[in-house]
Parts: C-alpha cells; structure tokens; sequence
C-alpha cells in the first residue's frame, strides 16, 4: 500500500506528500465528520496557530484492497487537478505514517448544504437555489472539460462556506478520469442518484451521469425530497428507468426550474445537455428575475427541507429511503 501511494504522488506532482505524522505540523482539535471509511478532524498549524484546517483519517487497516487503494488514489489525483477550481475543496498537504493516511485540506465552515441551508438566518427561496445550483454547474463543467467525471453527486458531498453564499464539491472517491482510458462501467454512486443508464451493467456510460445527479440534486434543494424513492434497489431502477417525477403540490416552483428539472432528468443520455450547454439555461441565468424566484419557502416546504437534513421522517414522504 505504502508504494502505492508513492506512485500516485509521483504522477501528480502537485500533491505536497510528507512522510510523517500529520501531527507534527498539525494540531488535532474536535472532530466533524465520521464516516465508515474516515474521521474528518479540525486541526490548527502549528507553524500558523491561527490557520484552521480540515484532516481526513483514514486508517492504513482499511486500505486493504485495491479497490479502497484506487479510491484514496483518485481523491487525491482529482483534487490536484482541479487546485484551481474555487468550488473545489483546496488541498493542502498529505501525510503518511504506519498507522493512517491524512489528508489536510482547508476548512469549510458552512457544512453540508441542507442542513446549513435549514439552519440559517438568510431566508431560502428560488433565487438563492438557482444561485448555488449555478455554482455547482460550474464546477461540473471545469470538471468535464479536464476529463473527469465524479459519479458520485448528491448534496452530501456539497459544503458550504460559512457565509453562506458560495458552495464547495468533495468526495471524489469514485471519480473517473478519462485520461486513464478505462470505460466506465456499471453501478456506482448513491442509488436515488444514479442515471438510468448505470443500471445498464454491460454498456458503457458516460459524464452524463452527472448531468442526471445534478438534476436529482438539484430536486432535493428545491423541495427537500429525492425525486425517485424505494424502498428495494429494484424497485428505484424501475422508477429511475420510467423518469417519471412529481414535484409536491405544496411547494410553488417557476416554470423554468421545472424546465431545468426535466432537462436534467431526461432518461435518454444522449439528449441531456453538457454542463456547459445547461449553464445557457433560462433558470440558471442570474439577471432574470421573476416574482416567484424572490418568495421564500413557506414553513411547510421548509420542513420537507429540515427532514431531508436530519433524515427524519417526512409527512410528505410515502416511503423511507436511506441516502448515506
């Protein structure tokens, strides 16, 4: 594993690796994430006290496949090719020692985008949607255009700065770079975010698997819910295969979001636009206003919101999903 690493590294240059504890540069402060793959921590320099960071753990015991290997490596190529991507977590350093591998990154203090959305005091409606939606177009596109595609979106994986105004991706664990050369093949990603076509085992796809995701998150921002739901993964690829979506009737969306909506969430990959084409749509055009893109969401469609956050149930919801 540890010359694996070191292969990686050497193919990116970009990486800063160090052969050392994370600690000795970096004090480690309170945790704020845990998964079943690592531990996020905020951690301080201890060269630049006042400097915040955020350092991904991950255990060398649970880099005991290939296949977990291939992940760390693809997280760490994509986030040095796109260093100046500003949606994009900022890589700092990656340190390695016989214990853990620990990737500092720097800090997003907002948190995940629906539960900093829910939490705020900024009123949430239409515009401020189409706003971070817009932002998360564009980085989809700078991906694109370097050949990468990430596989895996979902408002999980988009943080917010502390303001509030701006969004950051992560996780690129899955991520598929083209200049491997290798197609890309069957299931991957979050089940109520997956493309029809990923259920297709034997056919090659492409980055429009991410046009589809950005559309069903786009969907959870918008109404709180995800657009396909099942309880069994057979039963979602059917409803994902037949495309067909309702949005809740309590909750007031503009025609060009729904326009947005469907152009994103066309069943036929070939006739979802690239991300850079959808940043031309109407919706996304931030000098068009409309009455209904300034009403903030009334109590009831915030509390669809609000459930989604905290994975409760919601009065809305029919059937219970679990999206991790």
């Amino acid at each position: 594993m540890h010359r694996l690493l070191s292969c990686c590294c050497r193919r990116q240059k970009e990486v800063p690796f160090v052969q050392a504890p994370v600690e000795r540069d970096y004090e480690l402060l309170d945790v704020v994430g845990e998964g079943k793959t690592c531990r996020v921590v905020r951690a301080k320099s201890r060269a630049e006290p006042e400097k915040l960071v955020a350092v991904k753990l991950v255990q060398v015991a649970y880099l005991s496949t290939q296949s977990r290997v291939d992940a760390l490596h693809a997280e760490l190529r994509v986030l040095s090719m796109l260093h100046d991507e500003p949606q994009v977590l900022w890589l700092v350093d990656v340190y390695k020692d016989e214990a853990k591998v620990a990737i500092v990154t720097e800090l997003v203090g907002g948190g995940e985008v629906v539960p900093a959305l829910t939490a705020g005091r900024a009123a949430v409606n239409e515009h401020r949607i189409r706003t971070l939606v817009r932002e998360l177009v564009q980085v989809v596109a700078a991906m694109h255009s370097r050949g990468i595609t990430h596989r895996d979106l979902k408002p999980e994986n988009l943080l917010l700065d502390r303001i509030g105004d701006h969004l950051k991706l992560i996780d690129f664990g899955v991520a598929h770079i083209a200049a491997d050369g290798a197609p890309m093949f069957g299931l991957c990603g979050t089940g109520p975010f997956m493309a029809p076509e990923v259920f297709d085992k034997d056919t090659p796809y492409t980055n429009k698997v991410d046009i589809w995701a950005l559309g069903v998150c786009t969907f959870v921002l918008l109404t709180g819910h995800v657009p396909f739901e099942a309880k069994f993964m057979s039963q979602l690829e059917d409803k994902i295969r037949d495309g067909e979506y309702m949005v809740p009737s309590h909750q007031q969306l503009s025609t060009t979001a729904r326009s947005f909506l469907a152009t994103c969430l066309n069943i036929d990959a070939a006739q979802r636009p690239t991300a850079k084409a959808l940043l031309r749509h109407p919706w996304l055009d931030l000098n068009q206003t409309q009455n209904v893109f300034s009403i903030p969401f009334s109590d009831e469609h915030m509390q669809c919101l609000q459930a989604y956050a905290t994975k409760a149930p919601c009065s809305h919801h029919t059937i219970e999903i679990e999206v991790s």
